[in-house]
């Protein structure tokens, strides 16, 4: 399965811009084979959203305008669009309704599968609601796990995600420096733990004190890193073999027992019990 990832700069608290770009990425993908486009979280209107009036207008652009655009793109083009923006998280709107920050997978056919943040990040906990459940779509013929960023370095999202269907991991990201090397090997490691690709969109430029650093990556089932970007803006294309082998002398997934991992469901201060003390 060809797949690809569209690394750029969002311009903050605008929609259009943004929108093009992911547009033209679109195009050049599906010209090069790509049957599933990945873009940074976010990637619609930039990340450091404060103002409460504009996360709420641009929720409000990304559903009226952007999505619609992005599924007709889709259609055109044959390909799936992996987008990061806010969205309503309940609708209609109304009294009481919330936003998230989402992953949205867009295909062809115009069916729409919605992934919203579970963890999130420093000050977008003041943003947005978070998410609770796991979403994996079909993309010809492979089934697509969708999590977020920060979401897939806590393992148990993407071995949620993975035990849910999903064949490959796709994780729109806004990884900044200090953390170039935890995406290095985070991911990695995901990948060889859930014996499934994964690919990270990340995003570049810099918004406050945040710098971004790119090097989005495509990495195989054992961990290989099959594409990586550099710092700049980049159209990254390759090769992955959803639901091939990974290594049957590991096979973690095969050999996993759930029986022994209840302590894994526990709040950290419950589980500093003698369940948690080493034998002796």
């Amino acid at each position: 399965m060809r797949v690809a990832i569209v690394q750029f700069g969002p311009v903050l608290g605008r929609l259009q811009p943004n929108l093009d770009i992911v547009i033209a990425a679109a195009a050049e993908a599906a010209a090069a084979g790509a049957r599933l486009l990945v873009a940074p979280e976010m990637c619609l209107t930039g990340w450091t959203l404060r103002d409460d009036a504009v996360r709420h207008r641009l929720a409000n652009e990304v559903e009226e305008i952007a999505l619609p655009t992005l599924r007709g793109a889709a259609a055109a083009h044959g390909l799936a669009i992996l987008v990061g923006g806010p969205i309503l998280a309940d609708a209609p709107p109304g009294p009481g309704f919330s936003l998230a920050n989402a992953a949205v997978l867009l295909q062809g056919n115009g069916e729409r599968i919605d992934y919203l943040k579970m963890h999130l990040f420093g000050e977008e906990r003041a943003w947005w609601s978070s998410g609770s459940g796991t979403r994996v779509g079909l993309v010809d013929g492979a089934r697509v796990g969708l999590t977020i960023c920060y979401d897939a370095e806590f393992p148990e999202v993407p071995r949620m995600t993975r035990l849910a269907g999903a064949e490959i991991l796709a994780i729109p990201a806004t990884n900044m420096t200090p953390y170039e090397h935890d995406q290095d090997v985070i991911f990695a490691t995901r990948a060889i733990e859930n014996e499934c690709p994964v690919l990270v969109a990340n995003r570049i430029g810099s918004e406050g004190q945040w710098s971004y650093f790119g090097r989005s990556v495509i990495v195989d089932q054992r961990g290989q890193i099959v594409a990586q970007a550099g710092t700049t803006e980049e159209l990254l294309v390759a090769d992955i073999a959803p639901g091939g082998p990974a290594d049957p002398a590991l096979s973690y997934m095969a050999q996993r027992r759930p029986e022994l991992y209840g302590l894994l469901a526990e709040p950290l201060s419950d589980a500093r019990d003698d369940r948690a003390a080493p034998s002796t």
